[in-house]
């Protein structure tokens, strides 16, 4: 068996240590903090329909004050099988309606991923908005539910 050289040892050392120092440098995570703002677990909503219905149901969330944030993000669960389903996350600015998250049609409303935002100065009134609306018409039931609304302030 052959013995190890001290010297091959200490440049084995010092390469593994270079490499650790470099990948740990390069791959420095600062993730954004966010802080729950508001939170409905369980069923928020759901719209049943035909595919003649169209259905709008519209509801106050609450009033909430963003200072200190950068940005917001919306997670819920939802799921349609209504093509020309919506759901809105919204705001009045001087009587007009300012959407903050629009989610159009079964492949943005049944995804799963968080949505960010952009916020409003000052405290709002927030609202929810669904929409149940389907293009073909199969005399089945049409569906929209809301699962597990969260809302997050993002530093």
């Amino acid at each position: 068996m052959k013995s190890l050289n001290p010297s091959n040892i200490v440049l084995f050392l010092a390469f593994i240590a270079a490499l650790t120092a470099a990948s740990c440098s390069d791959n420095i995570q600062n993730p954004e903090s966010s802080t729950l703002v508001y939170s409905k677990p369980g069923l928020v909503d759901s719209l049943v329909g035909t595919c003649s219905t169209y259905l709008v149901r519209n509801f106050i969330i609450d009033t909430l004050d963003f200072s200190g944030y950068k940005s917001g993000k919306l997670e819920m669960n939802s799921l349609t099988d209504g093509d020309l389903s919506e759901i809105s996350l919204f705001f009045f600015n001087a009587d007009t309606a300012s959407y903050l998250v629009k989610l159009n049609g079964k492949e943005e409303i049944n995804s799963v991923s968080a949505r960010s935002f952009d916020l409003p100065e000052g405290r709002k009134i927030f609202y929810l908005r669904m929409k149940l609306y389907s293009s073909v018409c199969t005399g089945q039931f049409f569906s929209l539910r809301i699962r597990d609304l969260n809302i997050y302030g993002v530093k």
